[in-house]
């Protein structure tokens, strides 16, 4: 099957470029030859009119043959006129850019039939402010609604997101919308430094805030505490004391300075075993327990310990040869500080991590069943391998991982649904684009390893993956291979597009087009810079398919 999603792969992303000089040629009354997908002998063909439509056998390419192309043409007189070289050099200008254009433009067709299907967005909800951030300084609470940035109307998270996320070190007033009183708050939005897959800063907004809420899952360290007497476990998630239900840690607070060291009764769901293959889905099993709170005196002040804690503290995964696990951090320890400062959220290592790949870092833990603290420090593992389509990547890996569980709220219906399919299309479009134009460049550069060029055989491997993973990644891999293409053919090398492109600007600026000598030169060189191109291709995915 992998040959026939190859095979629709190219056909139809050297029909859409093909399509593009097609229709502008006959647009501007160019006189069109033949109208053919792929190289080499004739499989299958017909006539219409005056154009022959044609599928070859070697499907790597495409053409569309009009006359006056070939400088040899015989140009009858029924035909003067019609000509391609005969046509004004603007429209000659859009006949080639044409066929990149539609390159460009059929991606955003795709992401618009991908967003038209999506009903429904997450609501600019705060469900959690981190302790220290801009948001938390500023009031923030979880539950408050941002309905406007700067008097621009914000529905959506990602919105939101998007404006923050412009806006580092930039003043922003928020509207804020809070148990049905709206507020405004002016916030400076963090600056987060981090470097893209391309190896590029990127200089990011942050105000510390999520969109998601956690409910009231514990961390046991020591098996002595009350906690742990009463058979609690890291990752038990507590719904009701006393019968009361439990909807926050701080709910959970005030309950127990209310208790004054009385008996409490837990309720509580434990998760089981994972049930899923592709994703980690677990029952909850409910279950009851009785803590016995212990009185400690603590500065001439009697103090009421049960040993619960936040499970966002404890290591819930280790993976195997990474620095924590050298280190000596195992599942079950309690995280104190990183770098020197009190841990209030796991997500601060995160984003930390993030910023300062290369960076030392130190880390505070208090292993499972101690009260001794440990302190060491540690740089990030850098990992390359290879992803199911055979391409080469890279991360830093700590490799301490916390297990939480996450709730959001309802989405909200999208507003102007056709509107917002057509933008975000376009966005997304243009996004890829930016983002492959500075990998060419990169590449050129010699930033980006030019073992990450492929051929042929790449292109039918990235097929067949792609479409074993359904529709959705297959349609996606097209819009990303699309827009290679059209930028490709954009490049000023002679036989491509770009390269007529240039010839035409040439002409342009002399007032005069290039001499036909020149023409040939530029020619043969382009040829032999596309066939090395195709030659170190090839050489990579014989390398990449067939030797890793």
């Amino acid at each position: 099957m992998t040959i026939l999603y190859f095979i629709l792969l190219i056909g139809v992303l050297i029909f859409v470029h093909e399509l593009g000089h097609f229709l502008f040629a006959k647009l501007f009354n160019v006189k069109v030859l033949k109208f053919s997908l792929g190289f080499g002998p004739r499989m299958l063909g017909f006539r219409k009119g005056e154009t022959e439509y044609v599928i070859a056998w070697l499907p790597l390419g495409g053409y569309v043959k009009m006359l006056g192309e070939d400088p040899n043409d015989e140009i009858r007189e029924e035909d003067q006129g019609r000509a391609f070289h005969q046509k004004p050099l603007w429209q000659r200008y859009i006949i080639v850019f044409a066929g990149p254009a539609f390159n460009l433009i059929f991606p955003t067709l795709i992401y618009f039939v991908f967003y038209m299907a999506q009903t429904t967005l997450p609501p600019s909800v705060i469900g959690k402010v981190f302790v220290g951030q801009p948001a938390a300084e500023a009031g923030l609470e979880a539950g408050d609604t941002i309905v406007a940035i700067n008097g621009e109307r914000v529905r959506y998270w990602e919105d939101m997101q998007r404006i923050i996320s412009d806006s580092p070190r930039k003043p922003l007033k928020f509207t804020i919308k809070r148990e049905g009183k709206t507020f405004d708050r002016f916030i400076t939005p963090s600056e987060e430094v981090r470097r893209d897959r391309l190896g590029l800063e990127q200089r990011e907004g942050r105000i510390g805030i999520a969109n998601y809420s956690e409910p009231v899952q514990v961390g046991v360290g020591l098996p002595s505490s009350p906690a742990g007497r009463a058979g609690l476990q890291t990752g038990d998630q507590l719904t009701a004391l006393d019968g009361e239900p439990i909807v926050s840690w701080s709910s959970l607070r005030r309950k127990l300075q209310r208790s004054r060291g009385k008996s409490l009764r837990l309720s509580y769901l434990r998760p089981g075993k994972v049930i899923s293959g592709f994703a980690d889905l677990r029952l909850m099993a409910p279950r009851i327990t009785i803590v016995d709170p212990e009185a400690l005196m603590k500065k001439g002040r009697r103090r009421y310990e049960t040993g619960l804690d936040s499970a966002e503290f404890f290591v819930a995964k280790v993976e195997k040869g990474s620095p924590a696990e050298k280190l000596g951090i195992k599942r079950g320890d309690r995280v104190l500080e990183f770098n020197g400062k009190k841990l209030h959220h796991w997500e601060t290592i995160r984003m930390t991590l993030r910023s300062h790949l290369k960076a030392e870092h130190s880390i505070t833990w208090i292993p499972y069943g101690s009260t001794a603290p440990k302190t060491a420090k540690f740089k990030l593992a850098h990992v390359t391998y290879y992803d199911e389509y055979k391409q080469k990547q890279e991360r830093y890996v700590f490799g301490a991982h916390n297990r939480l569980i996450r709730e959001f709220p309802p989405p909200v219906p999208i507003e102007g649904r056709f509107t917002y399919a057509v933008s975000q299309g376009i966005q997304r479009t243009g996004e890829i684009v930016g983002v492959i134009a500075i990998a060419f460049v990169q590449i050129f550069r010699g930033a980006i390893p030019r073992d990450t060029i492929g051929g042929p055989v790449m292109l039918y491997h990235t097929a067949g993956v792609a479409a074993r993973k359904g529709w959705d990644h297959f349609l996606s891999m097209m819009a990303l291979i699309s827009i290679n293409l059209g930028i490709l053919n954009l490049l000023p090398i002679p036989i491509l597009d770009g390269g007529h492109i240039m010839f035409f600007t040439i002409e342009a600026i002399k007032r005069r087009p290039l001499s036909l000598r020149a023409r040939e030169i530029a020619s043969y060189i382009g040829l032999f810079l596309l066939v090395s191109l195709m030659v170190f291709a090839f050489k990579n995915d014989i390398v990449r398919y067939w030797f890793k």
